[in-house]
């Protein structure tokens, strides 16, 4: 996977060979067109053809740079316009007052005759063309945005057939373990409730993790958080209600999806690694839903002593399903020091 850095750059490096083969081609169909003579003067003659020449593909690289990624992408992705055509149309007014310094103050014209050129004229063209470049970047924006959610799809869709493969390979017949969990439960209602009442939970939890959500594996919120909950109540069971837990919960959306098993994923990871027992330092739970966005994090300090063996594949599982699920519009933190750990996954509507 690409770093931050070297995607801008491959980005960068992309538009600039398309827009140096779309440039030479144009300038070579101008010579064709009207001859080397007239074209070259449009350029400002032979000593400063080439410094207008290079000029023309640098500035227009960078303009389509931020028109297609900073600009349109956002858009296309998120639908939020608003601020983005107020952002576009001071982009586009500051790239026509340095056009215009560029061609009537530089002393280098390279529009037309140069020196014949009104700024009537000039504005109304720089108008025109602006249009056109953003019409551009959002049919470009478009297309990226497209094939970004074809490749997820495959990548999403390749990932559950491995997961049914390894379900197929290594699970315990589902039928045969729940009818024993159902056996063991009715022996134990009457002798120990509590005892039953895990028993019960384990049957929820089990039979949660392994039905089938769909082609995304997305689940309502409500459920995945009333997951969690079970799970939080089974691990208290377990330890005789002795665990320090903090929870809080603050929904104002309940209506979304979020990838199954995700955040139950980060609350297991605290109750494998962490510290439980420090009432000064308790495990933090905190789930923030509004209409625009998810905040889900946990914190917890970290256990002292011989540590459980992880390879980190719930986390990093977790971790590429959001990526592939929503791209650009969730994000998954995690922070760590010597004493305390903690990991937060944002979701933006």
């Amino acid at each position: 996977m690409l770093t931050p850095v070297r995607k801008h750059w491959r980005q960068i490096l992309i538009i600039l060979a398309i827009y140096t083969t779309w440039s030479v081609a144009v300038f070579l169909f101008l010579i064709g067109l009207q001859g080397p003579e007239t074209t070259i003067r449009q350029f400002g003659g032979s000593q400063a053809v080439y410094f207008n020449f290079g000029h023309s593909i640098i500035k227009g690289t960078i303009v389509y740079y931020i028109l297609i990624y900073h600009l349109a992408l956002p858009v296309v992705q998120t639908r939020k316009w608003k601020k983005a055509l107020v952002q576009c149309l001071l982009f586009l007014v500051l790239l026509t007052v340095y056009e215009y310094f560029w061609n009537f103050k530089t002393g280098n014209p390279n529009i037309g005759e140069g020196a014949h050129i009104s700024v009537r004229t000039f504005l109304i063209t720089a108008v025109i063309l602006d249009v056109i470049m953003v019409m551009m970047s959002v049919y470009f924006a478009t297309l990226i945005t497209s094939n970004e959610m074809h490749r997820r799809k495959e990548e999403l869709e390749k990932q559950k057939l491995q997961a049914e493969l390894s379900a197929i390979r290594y699970q315990i017949n589902p039928h045969f373990l729940f009818n024993s969990l159902s056996f063991i439960y009715t022996k134990a209602l009457k002798t120990s409730p509590e005892a039953a009442h895990a028993v019960h939970l384990l049957s929820e939890i089990m039979s949660y993790a392994l039905d089938d959500w769909g082609e995304l594996g997305t689940v309502p919120l409500t459920l995945e958080v009333d997951h969690m909950k079970k799970v939080i109540e089974m691990n208290q069971i377990r330890f005789n209600h002795m665990l320090h837990i903090r929870y809080q919960e603050h929904v104002e959306e309940g209506d979304v999806h979020v990838p199954t098993l995700a955040l139950v994923t980060l609350v297991e990871n605290a109750f494998k690694h962490g510290d439980l027992n420090d009432e000064q330092h308790q495990v933090c739970i905190e789930l923030n839903v509004t209409k625009s966005r998810i905040c889900f994090r946990v914190s917890n300090k970290k256990k002292k002593g011989p540590k459980e063996p992880s390879k980190g594949i719930g986390l990093s599982n977790v971790q590429q399903r959001l990526q592939l699920m929503y791209g650009a519009k969730q994000s998954f933190v995690i922070k760590e020091d010597e004493n305390f750990y903690s990991n937060e996954i944002i979701i933006n509507l």
